[in-house]
């Protein structure tokens, strides 16, 4: 999956399409950066942890949008929470499995959310829904009822808007108790809007990168530090990556492309095949400078990023192909990594009968893998074949 660099997070460059896709074969977190996010990325570190550790992170503000453009890295297109929500559930109306819990806003207004959905879709979609109190996520028993009902519910999604970055946290922190749940929607004021609680602002002005201003003029108190005080450096921020000066808060080696001899083996080795971007490698470092006991590929698995399986197959297993005198199909060797599993192994198989393609060019046409990856093990597999001939 591509993505585009900014600040001191990445942004998955995807479709809406592509996204709903993914989410109903694979499941995962999404979270949906915006400007105030990216500012509250910049001094929140535990924020900053867990927004890494999500498995999509895509634009949730035109004005991000534009932005991209402004670096040279257009991302294909705005991906807001308000917009992904009621493109999930009308993707999956027909898909017995998908249910959905809805979590956030006042008192009765996830509940009329949940009727009008439902009405929408045509069937019981979202099984229930819960308005928590304030300051809920500091009390570790109601915490945990919500949890309880959650697992009650069996709910396959947890659609969850209680404002960044509580939502997101409370997502990271006890998605490991929900027993049924496969995919996490962070979606902000979006169970506001599918109630009717509150208008969304005209599409003219959500194209126009105005929409905040709507939103100022309709919640004036709440908002106006945010988008008046708390917002405004993003534009600094903004030029200083353009000229290349700007650093991320929370690296000791700041946000400075790592010279190749300072970099270990398997980091080059992970970078390289495009399953760690240049920003994960320097926070790995950055945490081996403080705990020198941990290795590379432990810090990695424990951050979340890859499966231990994967790590093992390029710490260990891929350099070692070069000099094998056996060469499996790439497969094989994918399989070995916990990068593709049997059914899209087989699938690729039969659709190579059809299409006359080869599975690396499949495997990426379908986005299980960047062409990175493919490439990387190709070389090996290369190296091994042309010793073989010398």
């Amino acid at each position: 999956m591509n993505e585009v660099k900014l600040f001191n997070i990445c942004i998955d460059n995807i479709t809406t399409e592509q996204l709903l896709e993914e989410l109903g074969r694979r499941g995962g977190i999404v979270f949906t950066p915006n400007v105030d996010h990216l500012m509250r990325l910049q001094k929140d570190k535990e924020f900053y942890d867990i927004y890494n550790k999500s498995d999509y992170r895509v634009c949730d503000s035109q004005i991000v949008y534009y932005a991209s453009r402004l670096l040279n890295q257009p991302i294909t297109e705005k991906i807001s929470g308000s917009d992904l929500f009621p493109a999930f559930y009308n993707y999956y109306r027909d898909c017995e499995e998908i249910t959905i819990f809805l979590l956030g806003a006042a008192e009765g207004v996830a509940a009329r959310a949940k009727v009008k959905i439902n009405e929408k879709v045509g069937r019981e979609m979202v099984v229930d829904c819960y308005s928590p109190p304030f300051g809920f996520e500091k009390d570790e028993l109601e915490c945990q009822r919500i949890v309880d009902r959650i697992n009650h519910s069996k709910a396959s999604v947890l659609a969850i808007g209680v404002g960044a970055p509580k939502q997101e946290k409370w997502i990271m922190k006890h998605k490991d108790k929900l027993n049924h749940a496969k995919i996490f929607l962070a979606i902000g004021a979006t169970i506001d809007f599918e109630a009717g609680e509150k208008p969304r602002s005209p599409q003219w002005i959500s194209e126009a990168g105005l929409e905040w201003l709507h939103r100022l003029v309709s919640e004036p108190l709440r908002l106006w530090k945010r988008y008046l005080i708390e917002d405004m450096p993003f534009f600094l921020l903004l030029m200083q990556q353009k000229l290349n000066l700007y650093h991320s808060p929370f690296s000791s080696l700041g946000d400075m492309a790592i010279p190749n001899w300072q970099m270990p083996l398997l980091g080059q080795i992970l970078q390289d095949a495009g399953l760690l971007d240049e920003l994960q490698v320097q926070r790995v470092l950055a945490i081996q400078d403080q705990r020198h006991n941990l290795r590379f590929g432990e810090i990695v698995t424990d951050l979340g990023w890859l499966r231990q399986e994967t790590v093992d197959f390029f710490a260990e297993q891929l350099p070692q192909i070069g000099g094998s005198q056996q060469r499996q199909p790439l497969g094989y060797y994918l399989k070995q990594a916990m990068l593709l599993d049997d059914q899209q192994i087989n699938l690729i198989l039969l659709e190579q009968q059809q299409k006359y393609l080869r599975f690396g060019e499949l495997a990426v046409q379908k986005r299980w893998l960047k062409q990175q990856t493919v490439d990387s093990i190709l070389s090996y597999l290369t190296q091994s074949q042309t010793e073989m001939l010398l």
